[in-house]
């Protein structure tokens, strides 16, 4: 293993909009962390969303600031309390470290760390509170690092994180054998929600979208692929199940109008996971029938206690990543890469940062 340096590129985002390549320190590492060299870390919607400002004062809490929360890379130091992993080790990351004495952390929920509403430093969000992983190097404490086998490459573990919160929504939404499914917005969430529909038995998986997307939902096995812009997005799933609507709504859009279509196009007694975020976008909702018609709304945030399944599930080549890596880019062009993430270039669904 080569020696670790003092200094490290990073892309420190200075101002909103201002992202920029500088040498800044290499993490100091506490007892119970290790220190990963960065393989590669994937660009987020949500990422495009805190640059632009849509969070200020809270994602993040200051500037400047490194972003980057799903990523991938090799083990080069440990701490004197790490039991587990060892130098060499390939892992991917978890963003959430709750503070572990909370309910919610107790109970297992620690993407909804108590302390967390406080801005306590016990709960950390990596590359949204806490420094992220846009950079050659990165600490984290050794419970959310989770080791990758030699098949997954480290562009492919950058989709665990986004991967992981699909599976955590699949639990909670209940999607069965034989199901009727709509997903509503066909990016990396959504076309691994497709794929996990698929592999427990949905009867028929409908992905809504537009574009090059709606090309790649139906290479990855949806039934029918319905574009937004040429008609009534709940219309077109209703007579697409003869009129009853599906029995699980994905949302994975982050836009007012996909809520309301999830919301209007399960059929009665249906489950809506909400997935996406509008960026503090209302939402005009008429819930008159969520009551009459019992549906369940199931809010979806983050992926706990869903790494270790989904990283089984990409080794073992049940959910298909590897078309989902859209391009990689060395560090410097990490303003390209935004670029041709937010303009979606070629339908792109993940842009990946290889420091």
């Amino acid at each position: 293993m080569a020696e670790i340096p003092s200094t490290m590129r990073a892309a420190v985002t200075y101002d909103f909009n201002d992202i920029r390549v500088a040498e800044v320190p290499v993490p100091e590492i506490e007892p119970d962390e290790a220190l990963v060299r960065v393989g590669a870390c994937g660009i987020c919607g949500t990422d495009l969303k805190i640059v632009s400002g849509v969070y200020k004062g809270v994602w993040p809490p200051e500037l400047p600031f490194i972003q980057g929360h799903e990523w991938g890379g090799t083990v080069v130091k440990v701490g004197a309390n790490v039991k587990k992993l060892k130098i060499g080790d390939r892992v991917v990351a978890e963003n959430h470290k709750g503070c572990g004495q909370c309910i919610m952390c107790r109970r297992g929920k620690y993407n909804l760390c108590e302390v967390a509403r406080t801005r306590d430093k016990a709960y950390k969000l990596y590359g949204h509170t806490a420094p992220g992983a846009f950079a050659e190097y990165a600490s984290r404490p050794e419970s959310i690092l989770h080791v990758i086998p030699d098949n997954v490459t480290f562009e492919e573990g950058a989709i665990v994180n986004q991967g992981a919160m699909s599976l955590h929504a699949y639990r909670r939404c209940r999607i069965e054998a034989g199901d009727m499914v709509a997903v509503i917005g066909p990016g990396l969430v959504g076309l691994i929600t497709l794929q996990l529909a698929r592999a427990v038995g949905a009867d028929r998986v409908i992905v809504v979208g537009r574009g090059p997307r709606l090309d790649l939902a139906r290479e990855l096995g949806a039934d029918v692929v319905i574009d937004y812009t040429v008609g009534d997005t709940v219309k077109q799933i209703r007579d697409a199940t003869g009129g009853i609507g599906v029995d699980c709504a994905f949302e994975c859009a982050g836009t007012p109008a996909a809520v309301n279509s999830a919301l209007g196009c399960v059929r009665r007694g249906g489950r809506v996971a909400l997935i996406g975020m509008t960026g503090n976008k209302p939402v005009e909702l008429n819930t008159d029938r969520i009551p009459l018609d019992e549906i369940d709304l199931f809010g979806v945030r983050s992926s706990p206690n869903a790494y270790p399944e989904l990283i089984k599930l990409i080794a073992a080549g049940k959910i298909n990543v590897r078309k989902l890596v859209s391009r990689v880019y060395p560090l410097e062009e990490i303003n390209d890469a935004f670029d041709a993430f937010r303009k979606r270039e070629g339908g792109a669904i993940r842009m990946v940062i290889q420091p």
